[in-house]
This record gives structure tokens, sequence and C-alpha cells, in this order.
């Protein structure tokens, strides 16, 4: 049984942690409002075309987003079962598609402990350019030796993914936002719009999701904070899993 959320400080920083028993916590970090720019630079050698055009995006409100990806400990306390192909209770929870998502998150909701709910793509691309999660030299090519510290990526992650939080923390000690697995966004994928936004959502239909911060199966060129991918929402991958947000 969840109980009522907490609010404490890290490093001057408000989070939110909700309990979900037996020593289990998803732990949420406030990500100010504030206006910030979506997509890539346009001398961002690694770039792909739907990372374009950059614009001005603002968000209006804070949000908490959670500081690790959804565990396998913390999926099974909700759901009931395990659907991971690597197993391990603090290893982020994969093998799950966008629909799968969408019912953990209502159960979550129907304890009546909050408001949870998958991030925009706004959302996570602002709190993963917040951390500083960009690794570039004066050329824009990707340093990895300075990548490893913060992401697992192809080269170095043994064929698989790895417990969340072993890797350094960015500036808002958000964890794991480059690589392990990638994290479903609530969008619908779609071009970006040719002018700025407001608290954006992406399209209103669609036939695809969109996910974020490539994973363990990746090179370091897909571990980019404006990085885009997307997949039906039914489909289900090793390498795929989720991140949560909490409404204030």
């Amino acid at each position: 049984m969840l109980s009522l959320l907490l609010s404490s400080t890290l490093h001057a920083q408000e989070i939110r942690t909700l309990e979900l028993g037996e020593g289990l916590a998803i732990t949420f970090v406030r990500i100010p409002a504030g206006t910030f720019e979506m997509g890539s630079e346009p001398d961002d050698p690694h770039a792909q075309k739907d990372e374009f055009l950059l614009h001005k995006v603002t968000l209006t409100k804070d949000y908490f987003i959670g500081q690790y990806e959804v565990t396998q400990a913390q999926w099974e306390a909700v759901m009931g079962y395990n659907p991971s192909t690597f197993r391990h209770p603090d290893r982020p929870v994969e093998m799950i598609s966008w629909n799968d998502a969408q019912l953990f998150i209502r159960k979550l909701n129907a304890l009546g402990k909050g408001t949870f709910r998958l991030p925009t793509e706004a959302e996570w691309e602002r709190a993963c350019k917040l951390g500083g999660y960009s690794f570039r030299d004066d050329e824009g090519q990707i340093i990895p030796w300075q990548l490893r510290q913060y992401g697992w990526f192809h080269s170095q992650s043994e064929g698989r993914s790895h417990p969340v939080g072993r890797k350094k923390p960015g500036a808002f000690q958000l964890y794991d936002m480059m690589g392990n697995v990638w994290e479903w966004c609530s969008d619908w994928y779609g071009p970006y719009p040719d002018s700025a936004q407001t608290n954006p959502t992406g399209p209103e239909t669609g036939d695809i999701k969109v996910y974020r911060g490539g994973s363990w199966f990746n090179e370091p060129a897909a571990l980019r904070p404006a990085n885009r991918h997307r997949h039906p929402v039914d489909v289900r991958f090793t390498n795929a899993g989720l991140r949560l947000v909490m409404e204030p």
C-alpha cells in the first residue's frame, strides 16, 4: 500500500517521494518553469532531420520528474509482475510498450496518492538540457569518455541494462537521462513547429509515440538531449522503459 507523498530537499532542490512500501520509493525532482531552445543546433553533426527546427519553448509551470527510471521492483509493486528480460530489482523495467506504461500509470493514479503521467517531449528535453547532458567538443563531436561517466551505451554496457543510479547524475540530480533504456514520452510523433510554443504536448493524433534518451544498445551519437526516436504504442523492447512525471 502506498503511503502519503513526502517533501524534502536535495541539494537545495525540492523533491517529493512516493513510498511504495517494503523499502521501495519513487523520488521526483522539481524542474523550474522557463523558456529554453528545443531541438538541435544547425551545426550538430549528429542531428537528425526531425530535430529541426530549433525553436523556443516556454513551460509555464514547475513540474516534478522522476529522479531515476522506474525500476523492475517498483513496477512489480504496482503491477504484480515483472516483464523484463534483464532481471534485477534495481534495473529499469523494460519490455514494456507505451500502452503498458499507461496501464501502470492508471493503477498508480487509482491509489489516490497523487497524479502521475509520462513527461511530454518538451518536459523531458528541458530536464535533460538543464542537467547539462551534452558532451561535445569544439567541432560538435560527442566525447565518449565524458559521456560514459553519465550514461550506459553500447560499447561499455556489456549488452544489457544496469541498475539505475550507478552513473553520475546531471546538475539537477537526475540519473540515467542518457542511456540505459529509452524513456517513453506522452507525445504523438510529428514534425516540430516553425514558431515558439507554450506548453506543447505534440500532435493531437498520430500512429507512433516518442521516446527519448538512448539506451545501452545505442552508440554515443544517440545519447543526446535533442535526439528523438519513435515506435508504435504496442511494441516492446529490452531497451525501452519509462520515467514518470508527478503533477505538482
